[in-house]
């Protein structure tokens, strides 16, 4: 059996990215794809889509990242920054790299808990080149 149509109801970078992506992956097949979106809504252009998976999804598409960037006026996103998260007047920024360095083959956090049961009170994100970056 062979799917014949396939509609996708919505537009947004939800309904473009999976119409892109099945494009893709059903290219030389029967199925014919239609992506329906409102007239109404016009475009969001927040980027919520563009997390380091972005990478690899473009790389599925056969997307060169230079090109990409160049052609969409792109920039590189650090991470992203959650505002009054736990209370009102708490924020933190969730990176998009790692924390600290390995030492001798021994993870970072490693060391982090050490010093934290033995009483330093490192503030982990500080450990983040990305947080770090964002912040200043």
């Amino acid at each position: 059996m062979t799917i014949e149509k396939i509609i996708i109801v919505g537009g947004g970078t939800a309904g473009w990215m999976t119409a892109a992506a099945l494009g893709h992956l059903l290219e030389g097949s029967p199925t014919k794809i239609t992506l329906v979106e409102s007239e109404q809504i016009g475009t969001v252009g927040v980027g919520e889509a563009t997390i380091p998976p972005i990478i690899a999804f473009n790389t599925m598409l056969g997307i060169d990242e230079n090109e990409f960037v160049r052609e969409t006026n792109a920039t590189f996103k650090l991470g992203i920054e959650f505002v009054d998260w736990l209370e009102l007047g708490h924020s933190y920024i969730h990176p998009f790299g790692d924390f600290g360095r390995d030492f001798d083959a021994i993870p970072f956090y490693q060391y982090w808990i050490h010093r934290s049961l033995a009483g330093e009170n490192d503030d982990l994100f500080s450990y983040s080149l990305m947080v770090e970056a964002c912040r200043r």
